[in-house]
Formats: structure tokens, C-alpha cells, sequence
């Protein structure tokens, strides 16, 4: 099991961030001469199916890496992005804002096999992944004396893993507390059949705070690219930076620019809970 404060944007910068603050201590603003790569494209497609919901509404985004110093992440516009299911019905994703694709009317199916395709600047991106389903939350219990001190105030989510067969669950936390996501990736290799828990704590978790959680069945290669992705984030900070971490989207030219992102289709089950 691993649990991580990360986004996916952020693992191109932290190696270089956490070198340089424990290199220099100087109060002179030193700016590093860092080389630019190539504007590689970053594909975020998550199609994410809430139980309780019919999952018509689902949203891509588009968008370019670039310099460290660079103050905003530039947006691709202009792309063709759809999805097709294993029949060929296809899904329009029009853009509603620069980089921002989003379906109205998509039609999601647990176990189904969809691709996804993405056609900018005239180079032809394509993605497959299947839809994976995922177990009911069946208890959420707070702790004010959880944590690894003991001290902390605790969110604990338990849900009954599915018996003989594999399971790759993704949980996420998002709170008052947290610039971003926390990241739990766990699976069922030694528990399967078994109730399983996943948490968060902080002590500066407070009464009225509002914890979102999210669990995500996610497919076996989803998993081994997470679980790739915190890793390198947990690794050495003055180790030699990992090679870019590749994800499912390909480029059909084979000559062409390499794509970054992961396309994923996950049931989820949600809760909103405040901290009592």
C-alpha cells in the first residue's frame, strides 16, 4: 500500500525542487539555467462513473508541458477528442474551454473496453483501457486519536474486497488541509475476500473541515503506473532523476511526439464527510 500527497504534473519539477532546497541556503534568489524539453502533450482523461449516477458527463483536458519557470500550464486547443466503446458507438468530447473536452451524453458499462482518441496539430493519439468496477464504502468512522502518534485527527473509510478474484483500488483524500490530493494505492494481493481500510490523518484536521473521499476500482496496468508515479515521488531526492514515466496514450505515427498521462475509466463510490 502506498500513500501519497502528489499530482502527476509535479513529478517532472520535484527531484530538481528538492535538490536545490537542500543545496543552497543563501538569501540570494539563485535561478537555475534549466533546459527546456520538448512541449510534450499531457493527456488527463479520467472517466469517472459515481454510483448513483448515470456518468453521462465526463471531461478531458489537454495540455503541453513546459518550463519550470513558465507561470501557467498551457492549454491545447483546438483538438479532436472522442471515445468509442467495443460496438463503435462514439462519443463526442467538443471543447468548452481552452485545453477542457467534455461529453454530455457518454454511456458508461462496468468490464466494457473503450478507446480513446485524440487528434491534435495532425498527429493522432489513442488510448484503450476498460471500465473497472469497484466495492460500496459500507462505514466511515473518525478518530481523534489516530495518526502514527496517536494525536491526530483520523478519517477512515472500510469497504469488503470481492472474494477470488484480482482487485487494484485507488483512494483519494481531499481536505482543507491538503494543496492537493492524497493518494492511497492498494490491492487485494493478501487480503483478498477481506475488509479492507484505507485512511487519512492530520492535525490540523478541525471540526467543520470537509474530507471528500473518493475509492476508484482501477484496472492492473493502472495500478503498476501509479504505483511507478509514487514511487519516483518517494524516491531519493538527490538520486538521478527517473526517466519519464509513460502512460497508455500512443502516438499511431510511430516517428511521432510521445504523449504523458494515463487514460483510465474507474467506477467510484464518494463520500463528503465533516469532521465532527
Amino acid at each position: 500500500m502506498k500513500k501519497k500527497n502528489i499530482t502527476l504534473q509535479k513529478l517532472q519539477v520535484i527531484v530538481l525542487i528538492l535538490s536545490c532546497l537542500g543545496l543552497f541556503s543563501c538569501e540570494d534568489v539563485i535561478q537555475a539555467d534549466l533546459d527546456t524539453g520538448e512541449a510534450k502533450l499531457v493527456v488527463d482523461a479520467e472517466i469517472l462513473w459515481q454510483k448513483g449516477t448515470d456518468g453521462a458527463v465526463q471531461t478531458v483536458k489537454l495540455s503541453r508541458m513546459a518550463g519550470y519557470y513558465v507561470p501557467a500550464t498551457p492549454k491545447v486547443s483546438g483538438a479532436q477528442v472522442y471515445i468509442e466503446n467495443s460496438t463503435g458507438t462514439q462519443f463526442a468530447f467538443p471543447e468548452v474551454e481552452p485545453g477542457v473536452y467534455t461529453c454530455t451524453n457518454f454511456v458508461p458499462a462496468l468490464n466494457e473496453t473503450y478507446t480513446l482518441h485524440v487528434t491534435v496539430d495532425g498527429e493522432v493519439f489513442t488510448a484503450t483501457e476498460t471500465l473497472m468496477p469497484v466495492t460500496e464504502i459500507h462505514n466511515l468512522i473518525q478518530d481523534a486519536d489516530g495518526g502514527f502518534t496517536g494525536d491526530e485527527m483520523e478519517v477512515a473509510i472500510y469497504f469488503n474486497d470481492p472474494a477470488n478474484q484480482p482487485n487494484y483500488y485507488l483512494i483519494s483524500f481531499i481536505t482543507p488541509t491538503l494543496a492537493y490530493p492524497d493518494y492511497e494505492l492498494t490491492d487485494d494481493g493478501l487480503t483478498d475476500g477481506n475488509e479492507l481500510k484505507a485512511d487519512y490523518s492530520h492535525e490540523d484536521l478541525v471540526a467543520g473541515d470537509s474530507v471528500q473521499i473518493t475509492l476508484r476500482g482501477i484496472s492492473h496496468p493502472f495500478y503498476n503506473y501509479m504505483n511507478l508515479i509514487l514511487s519516483a515521488a518517494d524516491s531519493n531526492p538527490f538520486a538521478t532523476p527517473p526517466a519519464n514515466i509513460k502512460g497508455n496514450v500512443l502516438n499511431q505515427d510511430a516517428n511521432g511526439s510521445e504523449a504523458l498521462g494515463y487514460f483510465r475509466l474507474c467506477e467510484s463510490d464518494y463520500r463528503d464527510y465533516t469532521i465532527q
